[in-house]
């Protein structure tokens, strides 16, 4: 079990380039990517987000990535021509508005056009390769880190249906006695009415009985609440990709047998276990929103 919640950070020197590479990750029902990475490496974004969606299916995951030249003096583009306009502009505003001040250096280096970071194509490959070593071993730093949180989760979530197993035994042992409990009740109204006389008639009595169990019958929603329960160990103990949608289909069903067992108690007893089982399953949906 892989959690959505995780985190890892690596930086790295690979031939003239420093990367610094992190990508966070938190629980969401779909996936949601950012990256963050510097204008003038914007044509890898395509290719990290491409490499980062292999690897998390669901999830809000933000990546964020730092690249510096080790010899910044190789990548540096002065457009000469450019300066010399802007140099023979400036002086000329100067003259013509009589001004004093000379065209400095510290002036034309304000206009970014001038002097511009420009990578070729060829160091762009370069720096791709080495950006996708660190991405792929910052990527694996954080399944390691989503498996750990996965193994504390897949224990609480064993607990809360190991629980929820035991309400559902207490409610099919409750159940055995209803009918029981249905004719107890229903032969004290009848004396009631009858001024507490014995001549109650069996048959009719039997029969009421019997109808009110039909309509109380828990015992498909029993069977299935069981179902329920095997497939999520299994589904828990596995390796599905959905796990985390299947755990909540799952919860969602448990949910609605409890509901229906709660309609159609006719018990005290019943109702409360019910109750319980539906407070345990809110629990459950909680955690497994978490869950890869």
């Amino acid at each position: 079990m892989r959690s959505m919640t995780g985190y890892g950070r690596i930086e790295k020197i690979i031939n003239d380039y420093n990367y610094s590479v992190e990508i966070k990750s938190l629980n969401g029902k779909y996936s949601n990517l950012k990256t963050s990475i510097a204008g003038i490496f914007s044509p890898l974004e395509i290719e990290v987000q491409n490499l980062v969606k292999k690897y998390f299916k669901r999830g809000n995951i933000s990546v964020y990535i730092d690249i510096r030249f080790l010899n910044p003096q190789n990548f540096v583009d002065i457009d000469l021509g450019l300066a010399k306009s802007y140099h023979s502009a400036l002086q000329q505003m100067t003259s013509e508005l009589h001004m004093s001040d000379d065209v400095s250096l510290d002036v034309l280096t304000k206009f970014r056009e001038i002097i511009k970071i420009k990578v070729e194509e060829e160091a762009m490959n370069k720096i791709w390769k080495g950006l996708e070593e660190i991405l792929l071993e910052t990527i694996e730093k954080v399944k390691v880190f989503q498996i750990e949180e996965g193994e504390k989760l897949k224990t609480v979530l064993l607990g809360y249906i190991d629980d929820i197993e035991k309400i559902v035994n207490d409610i099919q042992n409750a159940a055995v006695d209803m009918k029981d409990t249905f004719k107890e009740r229903l032969e004290n109204n009848l004396k009631e009415l009858l001024n507490n006389s014995e001549l109650i008639n069996e048959g009719r009595l039997e029969l009421e009985v019997a109808l009110l169990a039909e309509r109380a019958d828990i015992s498909e929603e029993i069977e299935r609440l069981k179902s329920h329960i095997k497939k999520f160990r299994d589904i828990v103990n596995s390796e599905d990709e959905l796990m985390g949608q299947n755990l909540d289909f799952l919860s969602q069903e448990m949910h609605r047998e409890f509901n229906t067992i709660a309609s159609k108690s006719k018990l005290i007893e019943l109702t409360n276990l019910s109750v319980e089982g539906r407070g345990l399953v809110n629990k459950i949906r909680e955690q497994v929103q978490n869950v890869h």
